[in-house]
């Protein structure tokens, strides 16, 4: 058999290479830690920003896979948590990072309370509220509004979002549930107007306003499936019962969950996005 002899230099040379490959993966192992450690106290110190939460700033993508599956919820909240709610250009977690970090904080109430918020308002969406054409087109356009100025009734900021229809025209575009749920509410609020709100099965509430009118026989306690016809986009509001043509016809959708704090409205805009998208 044939022998091959390592010149001495070689043997040294590759004994060195492996010493130097060993020790970039625990410096790589190492400083790993040290990041999740740093996720861990960050998270196990610090509440919820509530102003930053409620802008709701989730991309259509992270809402799709927390509807395909509820476990990436834990992913979506540690996410949020270590990047102050703004995932926009930020890479994924390797999914055992999130795996470690998520059983090093499962029993942090920030962590519980956030995961419980994302849970409430993603697991029962389904439809978006204005049916689309038959090629697929919508007959709305909506955009980030979330906190604009409003004067009616005294200075106040915008807390949902409007979906405005290709002809201002009340009574033309129908309204349906983006959820299953219950009839909470329904009837006219001065700001409003004709207006119906539906708690989902998960807890969060649904708040359609500025109603033409109702579809026929809804009623308070109803139980209402995604789909649903709910009634027909117009432009009541802004006065007593009946007020009308105070401003365009469109649909006002707000979003909103109950907290310690009492009840708080979200950012309906990316929801729309991605239900849009389905």
């Amino acid at each position: 058999m044939r022998k091959f002899n390592i010149p001495e230099e070689k043997k040294y040379f590759y004994f060195f290479s492996f010493l130097l490959f060993i020790t970039m993966l625990y410096v790589g192992h190492l400083l790993n830690q040290i990041g999740l450690h740093m996720y861990v106290n960050r998270i196990n110190s610090t509440s919820i920003q509530y102003e930053e939460f409620r802008k709701m700033k989730l991309p259509a993508s992270r809402i799709k896979k927390v509807k395909k599956d509820t476990d990436k919820l834990e992913d979506l909240t540690i996410s949020m948590l270590i990047n102050d709610y703004e995932l926009s250009g930020k890479k994924n977690m390797k999914k055992r990072d999130i795996k470690k970090l998520v059983l090093q904080v499962s029993e942090n109430k920030t962590y519980q309370e956030l995961k419980k918020y994302y849970y409430e308002i993603l697991n029962d969406i389904k439809y978006f509220p204005v049916p689309l054409k038959e090629n697929g087109e919508p007959y709305v356009t909506f955009e980030d509004s979330w906190y604009a100025d409003r004067n009616y009734g005294g200075a106040r900021k915008h807390e949902g979002t409007d979906l405005i229809p290709e002809y201002n025209v009340t009574g033309l575009y129908p309204i349906i549930s983006i959820t299953d749920g219950v009839v909470e509410k329904i009837g006219w609020l001065e700001k409003g107007g004709y207006r119906i709100g539906i708690r989902s099965s998960s807890g969060a509430y649904f708040y359609y306003a500025h109603l033409d009118s109702y579809a026929e026989g809804i009623e308070e306690g109803d139980e209402i499936k995604a789909g649903q016809l709910l009634g027909l986009m117009g432009d009541s509001g802004y006065g007593p019962e009946g007020t009308t043509g105070m401003f365009a016809v469109h649909l006002h959708l707000g979003i909103y969950i109950d907290t310690p704090a009492g009840e708080l409205s979200v950012n309906p805009y990316y929801i729309l996005l991605y239900l849009q998208s389905q």
